[in-house]
């Protein structure tokens, strides 16, 4: 069944390739789209979107030259679709959620030193803390009611943790266990 799913795309995409550009613009719709319907057969995602790559542009059209997740240098600057695309960057960026959150970095900080450039409660025993340097933590745990929340001003630390979370640790009191959302 594969075989000849296979053969029948390899004959449709050689007949496109074979045709010159004026009879490509003369075949019918409905050829490409019994190709693409073949194509959506495919279990292999890469074997799938390669068979539509190839088809389509047999047909005449051009599709995407590069990968999810890969830089795109257009003229003299570059278009981000990789980590950090998100618009946030610096420690814990990977935790923000985005597409790129599914791709593996290894990061070499394993600390970080900061001062509060605001703190806002989320709930009770909650609260969202901004740093100078412009990200955006959430308590993930709520804090006893004689947790001392750090102020605007004061230093705070965070660490990595187990699994890819975060503690943040404020004035030697227990660490609380933050995530990063901007």
């Amino acid at each position: 069944m594969i075989a000849q799913r296979a053969a029948v795309l390899l004959a449709g995409a050689a007949t496109f390739a074979t045709m010159s550009s004026p009879a490509i613009a003369q075949v019918d719709d409905s050829i490409v789209l019994n190709i693409m319907r073949e194509c959506a057969r495919i279990d292999d995602p890469s074997a799938r979107l390669a068979c539509y790559d190839n088809n389509i542009r047999s047909a005449g059209a051009n599709p995407r030259n590069t990968v999810p997740g890969e830089t795109v240098v257009r003229g003299q600057g570059a278009v981000l679709s990789g980590p950090g695309a998100s618009g946030a960057a610096g420690f814990g960026s990977e935790d923000v959620r985005g597409p790129e959150r599914f791709q593996s970095r290894s990061e070499d900080i394993q600390q970080l030193t900061a001062r509060v450039a605001g703190v806002r409660p989320s709930g009770p025993g909650r609260y969202i803390i901004t740093l100078e340097d412009g990200a955006v933590w959430r308590f993930t745990d709520s804090v006893p009611a004689n947790y001392s929340v750090p102020r605007q001003g004061s230093e705070v630390e965070i660490n990595r943790a187990s699994l890819g979370s975060f503690l943040m640790r404020y004035r030697g009191q227990q660490s609380v266990r933050v995530e990063r959302v901007e």
